[in-house]
């Protein structure tokens, strides 16, 4: 079980904008170039690295013949979904913990 985070207001202002780049494609990386020591925005990278390494798989699979379609469309739904509850999540300041993803996401030591 991973430890409460206990941050103030300003950690998380000072982190949001970066927190909701994370679920962007590649862009989790801006914060641990950037943002080094905001444990809000880190939080939501380590859960963006989840669902970029999610995207990956799903393009992957998707060049398959006869059900590419099928992890095509379903990825496409599934991790348009949680990047867009990870941007309004991070936007609204709360330390959202997605079901899989911040399960694999603790593992990460960054």
């Amino acid at each position: 079980m991973t430890e409460q985070l206990q941050l103030d207001e300003n950690t998380i202002k000072d982190g949001a904008p970066f927190a909701a780049l994370s679920y962007v494609f590649f862009l989790w990386i801006l914060v641990f170039i950037f943002r080094k020591d905001n444990r809000f925005a880190h939080f939501h990278a380590k859960q963006g690295i989840v669902v970029f390494i999610g995207e990956i798989v799903f393009i992957v699979l998707s060049l398959l013949p006869f059900v590419g379609i099928v992890f095509y469309v379903s990825g496409l739904l599934l991790f348009l979904f949680l990047s867009l509850y990870g941007i309004y999540s991070s936007l609204t300041g709360k330390l959202a913990r997605m079901r899989f993803i911040s399960k694999i996401a603790d593992k990460f030591v960054v």
